[in-house]
């Protein structure tokens, strides 16, 4: 009976720690949206804005949301500024159904600046000479943020499991009537 309660306990933890297809979790101010195969954490500084990091299987990326419009395939300068980071970053404009989304990177400097402070800035420098800036709150970030890189890491492993290690070389069939090339010729010669 006690090996049952074990049992039963442990599916309990197992279950409440994995994610089900299409579950929200809330931490603080950031919400990670766990789908199976594309996963996302983010949060919203308003209406208008967003920050946070989509996976599509094991690639995972960092974007920011502006009301601002840019030229798609466009490569933006943005300074980010943390309390553990302050670097300029490289963001690229890409349209995502039909919503325009800023793809920053380096990744590592962006994932790195999440980890440590209640807050993260971004100023982007605009055509006209002025900087749209965004602020936005990490309250939740890591713990939103490892939980995505987590699943995009067992994506791989459960994509390795369904291939199989050893594959069978293919067959080599050799069709009917298909003279053998490498066979001699009959000998004239006649022995006895």
């Amino acid at each position: 009976m006690k090996l049952i309660h074990a049992l039963a306990l442990s599916f309990l933890l197992i279950a409440a720690n994995t994610a089900w297809a299409g579950e929200k979790i809330v931490y603080q101010n950031w919400t990670t949206e766990l789908s199976g195969k594309t996963n996302e954490a983010y949060t919203i500084g308003d209406p208008n804005t967003s920050f946070g990091s989509f996976c599509s299987g094991e690639e995972c990326l960092f974007y920011l949301r502006q009301s601002f419009n840019c030229t798609p395939g466009a490569k933006y300068s943005v300074l980010m500024n943390s309390l553990s980071v302050s670097t300029a970053l490289t963001m690229e404009c890409t349209p995502i159904n039909g919503t325009l989304f800023q793809i920053l990177s380096p990744f590592e400097a962006v994932l790195k600046a999440t980890q440590i402070g209640d807050s993260i800035g971004f100023a982007v420098a605009l055509q006209s000479g002025a900087f749209a800036v965004s602020r936005f709150s990490l309250a939740g970030a890591k713990p939103a943020i490892d939980r995505l890189l987590i699943e995009a890491a067992s994506s791989k492993q459960k994509e390795q499991k369904m291939t199989p290690k050893y594959a069978p070389p293919p067959a080599q069939i050799t069709p009917k009537n298909t003279p053998n090339l490498n066979q001699k010729p009959p000998s004239k010669e006649n022995s006895i």
